[in-house]
């Protein structure tokens, strides 16, 4: 009977022990679902927020960064299930999250993290308030609140995109590189002192002073957060407006510049004019003679004569390009090789002033870089022309091997480089105006920069 006893006994602490077993490996299954759930609503978390607050968009192309997303996807989905672990799962997230608005919106590595020094304090602050709002009223899974609360801020995100968003443009909350690390220090700060308040107060959830301070703490973190979008619009609002009188002053010296030009034509052409009776005479009096051979000699003369004032070294077709060809090019003929193709209307879609712009700063800059060339061959070639969908601008250049892009602004060894600068960034802020593409690079001792414009834009959004 002892022994039965005991064999009854050993067999249900073994059964008892099977059970916990399975209701272990149960939960351990549950929370890893629970944690890749998670990884995955953080990442789609940011890349809303890049796509609504910072206007980035999904680029078609193929890209070796997509490689790269994809690896450190794998990687930490594989991490997460063998760890386990919530703030594990949170730092992964955070990572891939960087690599996959890289990868997803074709961005430079330094951009998505120039970036993410902005979008990360200000998503922990809204995610915060809508935290601690739970806690106030469920008492459930952390795992879970952090998916219900990073759900709620994307759909958070969504509904200002719809409702606001798109109306604004693009870039309205996209700040200068520099800039972003300064604004992302107090917000970091903030951040921190809003996270300490919270789990302070949390301790003391159930007394009225705890209720009233954490309510203080979250409407504080939303003001909080509201004020720095809008502290981020209005300085960017400030920005376009200084780079915009600026292109404007410019654009009216380029519009002096054509006036004068189309000024000495004029001069030429009365002078023409006033001697156009002389010339007929002149011819009448070679007829006379039946001097056939002089007045051929006389009219060919007299045709180059008119050619020089009707026509440009330099024709693409569009007036506006012409003069800005015309002016800035003819000086430096004779020391670099030029060469000019393609052919444009005046009724472009861009405006007259974007067009001079866009030309006169791709010209001027490609002056300068090769009048720095000394060893090598000196050339600039300009190529403009229209598609059915598209007009392209292409420029080439030789210039010197020691001058190097940095990031998207191209370096330079001008002494006023607080001024200088400005124009592949007056180029750059007027195609995106147009929905186009920019780019640029520099290849051994070439610089290449192709501008795309849509020529049917239906929206700048």
């Amino acid at each position: 009977m002892i022994l039965i006893s005991v064999e009854i006994e050993k067999s249900g602490i073994k059964k008892e022990k099977d059970v916990i077993l399975e209701d272990w490996n149960g939960n351990k299954s549950m929370e890893v679902l629970l944690n890749l759930l998670l990884y995955v609503t953080i990442i789609i978390e940011y890349l809303s927020f890049y796509y609504t607050i910072f206007g980035k968009r999904r680029s078609d192309k193929k890209y070796r960064r997509n490689i790269i997303m994809i690896v450190i996807n794998i990687a930490s989905v594989l991490c997460i299930i063998y760890v386990n672990r919530l703030d594990v799962t949170f730092l992964l997230a955070l990572i891939a999250s960087i690599a996959n608005v890289t990868g997803v919106y074709h961005l430079l590595w330094l951009e998505s993290i120039n970036l993410f020094f902005i979008a990360f304090p200000l998503l922990t602050i809204l995610e915060s308030v809508i935290e601690y709002i739970f806690l106030c009223f469920i008492s459930v899974n952390t795992n879970i609140i952090s998916i219900v609360y990073t759900a709620l801020v994307i759909a958070l995100l969504w509904i200002y995109f719809f409702l606001l968003g798109r109306k604004l443009e693009r870039n309205a909350f996209v700040l200068k590189p520099k800039m972003n690390i300064i604004i992302s220090f107090p917000l970091f700060i903030i951040t921190a002192m809003l996270s300490f308040f919270t789990y302070s107060l949390a301790e003391v959830l159930n007394t009225k002073p705890g209720i009233l301070g954490l309510g203080l703490v979250m409407v504080g973190g939303g003001i909080i957060f509201v004020a720095f979008l809008l502290m981020i619009y209005s300085f960017n609002v400030q920005q376009k407006y200084f780079l915009e009188n600026e292109m404007l002053e410019k654009y009216s010296v380029q519009q002096k510049k054509h006036f004068e030009v189309l000024l000495a034509k004029e001069q030429k052409t009365r002078q023409f004019r006033h001697d156009i009776i002389a010339e007929l005479i002149q011819m009448k009096n070679y007829s006379e003679k039946k001097d056939y051979y002089g007045l051929e000699r006389y009219i060919a003369d007299t045709l180059k004569e008119i050619n020089l004032i009707s026509k440009y070294d330099y024709d693409v077709g569009n007036e506006t390009v012409n003069v800005i060809l015309n002016y800035y090019l003819l000086p430096v003929k004779n020391k670099s090789k030029i060469e000019v193709k393609g052919y444009v209307p005046d009724n472009l879609i861009i405006s007259d002033r974007d067009m001079g712009i866009i030309a006169s700063n791709l010209i001027v800059n490609a002056i300068e870089a090769v009048e720095k060339v000394n060893d090598l061959e000196k050339y600039i070639s300009f190529t403009i022309k229209t598609g059915k969908i598209y007009t392209y601008i292409i420029e080439k250049n030789s210039c010197n091997s020691e001058e190097n892009l940095c990031g998207n602004n191209f370096e330079t060894t001008k002494e006023d480089k607080k001024n200088h600068g400005f124009g592949l960034k007056n180029i750059k802020n007027i195609v995106q105006k147009y929905n186009g593409e920019f780019l640029y690079k520099k290849e051994e001792n070439q610089f290449y920069a192709e501008i795309r414009i849509k020529n049917n834009r239906l929206s700048n959004k």
